[in-house]
């Protein structure tokens, strides 16, 4: 049985793939939203992929009508990945169920820039899933491989802040199950997998690391589990994979649109902020430019209420959460589907996230080194 999104009106129905959008439900979701009037109808659907998600299928929905032009040009699709390994991850981590709900729950809280929701259900049995979007037409996905300028992690950060203020030390998020989902047994799961997985990345990946970056991986798994237990800075809802391709850039404003919330967890801002800067700025663009950054980011906070987080409690907290980026490349480059642009990106972002941590010294605070 599914449980309909209660954003989803009375389109009811999961869509499991794109195969199973057609004219008729499409029709009725467009209704139910007050994007399409009585008697019109859509009449054809073309779909077409859209970006390179590893543990979902994005898909755009061009649409014909009649009368000719009586709803949106386009809309886009997300559903579960058909391929075995990333399905398989996507419902083990609770994926797809966390961004259903995060737009339900979550979504009509914050101010951050997101896709308007037409319709979303969720499968609560075997995490089969759909969520449909506006079509941010014009809109430019960014590129985490090719990293981005001081001016757009400006922009970016903002809209971070735009995210964590507004649920920053809330006790009713924190007390829902699927938003906290840490416990003992969760935190050494993530840590058995990682250090499971470990020996495999290497193999794969090694020979095209450099060798310095290698050897702070080798020094940073083995004390995985100090850093799963570190303290934590107070406490939001992260977004847990805030880098640039989650990011959409449109013509008309500077600030990006978030997407991708199927990672949405509780805790520290600090770890969204030093996932970005450390994994999206080229490590002589992060050298140059990252403490302003902080500072930046910082202040979107304060003017947005939070006042008892000191600027340097927040650069302690950066350096003590750099590890996050690492920890998440080597376990999902090892859970999800292979794919060249996907290797490419996950060995960016540990050559990265290696760095920020030898230019932090941030080993020391693992007793590791």
């Amino acid at each position: 049985m599914s449980v309909p999104h209660p954003i989803a009106g009375g389109a009811t129905e999961v869509r499991r793939t794109p195969a199973e959008v057609d004219a008729t439900w499409l029709t009725g979701v467009l209704r139910d939203r007050g994007l399409l009037a009585d008697g019109a109808r859509v009449t054809s659907v073309l779909p077409s992929p859209v970006g390179t998600g590893q543990m979902a299928d994005t898909v755009r929905f061009v649409l014909d009508y009649e009368p000719d032009g009586a709803g949106p040009r386009s809309v886009v699709g997300k559903f579960a990945s058909p391929d075995e390994q990333s399905l398989s991850t996507g419902r083990i981590m609770r994926a797809y169920e966390v961004e259903v709900r995060f737009y339900a729950e979550v979504a009509p809280r914050v101010d951050t820039r997101i896709p308007r929701l037409l319709f979303a259900a969720l499968d609560p049995v075997d995490s089969w899933f759909t969520l449909l979007m506006e079509d941010l037409e014009g809109a430019v996905q960014g590129d985490e491989i090719s990293g981005c300028d001081p001016d757009v992690a400006s922009a970016a950060l903002g809209q971070l802040a735009a995210l964590h203020a507004p649920c920053w030390e809330d006790p009713d998020l924190a007390g829902r199950s699927w938003i906290d989902r840490s416990s003992p047994e969760g935190d050494e799961f993530t840590a058995a997998i990682v250090t499971g997985v470990f020996p495999g990345f290497l193999d794969r990946y090694a020979d095209r690391l450099d060798p310095g970056h290698v050897t702070l991986l080798e020094h940073f798994i083995p004390s995985i589990r100090a850093f799963i237990n570190r303290p934590r800075g107070p406490r939001t809802v992260v977004h847990a994979d805030f880098r640039l391709d989650n990011l959409l850039f449109t013509p008309d404003r500077p600030e990006p649109v978030v997407v991708d919330f199927q990672t949405i967890n509780w805790g520290s801002g600090a770890y969204d902020l030093a996932y970005f800067v450390g994994g999206c700025l080229e490590p002589d663009v992060r050298r140059t430019a990252g403490d302003g950054l902080i500072a930046e980011y910082h202040a979107d906070l304060c003017a947005r209420g939070v006042n008892d987080y000191p600027l340097d409690a927040l650069r302690a907290d950066y350096r003590r959460e750099c590890f996050g980026g690492l920890l998440m490349a080597v376990g999902a480059s090892m859970l999800v589907k292979q794919t060249e642009r996907g290797d490419r990106m996950f060995l960016t972002s540990v050559s990265r996230h290696a760095q920020q941590a030898l230019d932090l010294d941030a080993l020391e605070l693992l007793g590791a080194g």
